[in-house]
């Protein structure tokens, strides 16, 4: 097939072909894999650059890439290899070579002890370093990353990603630094965060921006990235949330309340413990989903109720016999709608190309945790559907799960249903949802203005 750029697909490969740093903040079904194919062909052909290191998730490593290498007449010339591998080192003879984040360290015995080392000690093989979700790196202390940058010298460097802070200002730090080696944030996180925001509380667990701070940090990094919104190139429909309300049962709502209160609860002779505050949240919103892993012990399942599973059957039948993409963040709960839903298959035990058995329709009820099918994969040929099983904090996975289907060649109007347990943690998370995105959209809204209108931050 031959390879027709966009217009907004043009402004992506100019931007990349002319910054040898550059972060690519680009909406969800914008194209961002084949405009930097592009870009990448468009340097060999000058002679500017010779090979690409990509390091993506696992699935859009192992499948975006290839198929849109392999889809377009313009790369199919392009070799490629994958470091999946302990052993695996770069050949030297192919032009892009992918990995994913897990695989550039490596654990080593020494003595009694175990230790991660980097994978790779040189990074001579390639030119030009791609970082496809950025956010990957947004931890200023991920090991993995910070393995690579000591690696990275003259290297061209490009980040791509549609949700550059999901949760927080603070995460554009670590992305920005690998990028241009603290040269517009500066080299140290705790520096730049008593520099731009101020503790919210007497132990400095939360941070918020100080006044102007965020359009001060957009101003100091809007050369290096351009920032282009799917809603403002992609004709595709306002997708549709609807919010089912499914009330817990009094047995599981007294449950529920019990482990709030005691961080401990004994269901079915088995007991449920709380250790701390993360826990316990984890605990909660498994109650709401109707089933809890026993104390000490990720393999006894205790189950509470049906009430989630049942509302997703009502749901399922009123959809009229449309196929349905379904997040969950447990595995018991991806377990119990594959038991209860017969058409229902675990996206994590399914062999083969999954992308093309969706859109092909071979596949009806797609169960998967957002954290392993968030990324890369195009499946809006497959169907209109998000059912949200259970919530999940990140706004990034939030987005990236629903960008599966509401992108360029959706030719419905996407809907997302949330099966929500009211007035418990899963309202929680629908709140944190919300925020998160409402100031993700307004670092889009103001680096795109900067852009397009030459918009000055005074």
């Amino acid at each position: 097939m031959k390879f027709e750029p966009k217009p907004y697909q043009t402004l992506i490969h100019d931007h990349l072909v002319n910054h040898d740093r550059a972060g690519a903040l680009v909406g969800i079904g914008l194209g961002k894999t084949a405009s930097t194919l592009w870009a990448f062909r468009t340097l060999m052909a000058e002679g500017a650059a010779k090979s690409m290191f990509v390091i993506a998730p696992l699935r859009v490593a192992n499948l975006t890439w290839p198929n849109e290498i392999r889809k377009w007449d313009e790369f199919k010339n392009l070799k490629f290899e994958h470091l999946r591998h302990n052993g695996d080192k770069p050949s030297g003879k192919s032009h892009i070579y992918f990995t994913n984040p897990s695989r550039l360290l490596r654990t080593v015995k020494v003595g009694d002890d175990y230790q991660s080392v980097p994978r790779l000690t040189d990074l001579s093989f390639c030119d030009t370093v791609v970082v496809d979700e950025l956010t990957l790196a947004k931890n200023p202390s991920s090991a993995q990353f910070n393995a690579l940058r000591p690696l990275l010298n003259s290297h061209r460097r490009w980040g791509l990603t549609g949700t550059p802070r999901p949760n927080s200002l603070l995460e554009m730090f670590a992305q920005i630094r690998l990028l241009d080696d603290g040269k517009r944030l500066g080299p140290s996180f705790d520096a730049f965060r008593r520099a731009w925001f101020e503790p919210e509380d007497f132990m400095e667990y939360r941070w918020i921006p100080k006044p102007d701070s965020e359009r001060r940090i957009y101003e100091k990094i809007h050369d290096l990235v351009i920032t282009l919104r799917s809603s403002d190139y992609l004709d595709i429909a306002d997708t549709i949330l609807e919010d089912i309300e499914v009330p817990l049962p009094k047995a599981a709502h007294d449950i529920y309340k019990e482990l709030e209160r005691e961080l401990m609860i004994l269901v079915q002779d088995k007991e449920v413990i709380a250790l701390n505050a993360a826990v316990l949240v984890n605990k909660l919103l498994q109650i709401c989903g109707g089933a809890i892993y026993a104390a000490g012990d990720e393999r006894t399942v205790v189950e509470i109720h049906q009430s989630k599973i049942v509302a997703l059957k009502r749901l399922l039948v009123d959809l009229n016999g449309e196929s349905a993409l379904i997040a969950c963040n447990f595995i018991h709960e991806r377990d119990r709608i594959c038991k209860a839903i017969p058409d229902a298959v675990d996206a994590s035990k399914f062999k083969g190309d999954i992308e093309d058995a969706w859109n092909s329709g071979k596949i009806k009820y797609l169960v998967a945790d957002p954290r392993s099918l968030g990324h890369g994969l195009n499946l809006q040929a497959g169907g209109r559907n998000v059912v949200w099983f259970s919530p999940c904090w990140s706004r990034e996975l939030y987005d990236q799960f629903c960008g599966r289907l509401a992108r360029k060649g959706q030719d419905l109007v996407p809907r997302v249903y949330r099966l929500l347990a009211p007035g418990t943690m899963d309202d929680c998370v629908a709140e944190a949802l919300r925020t998160r995105g409402d100031s993700q959209a307004e670092m889009m809204s103001v680096l795109t203005n900067f852009r397009t209108q030459g918009l000055c931050f005074t």
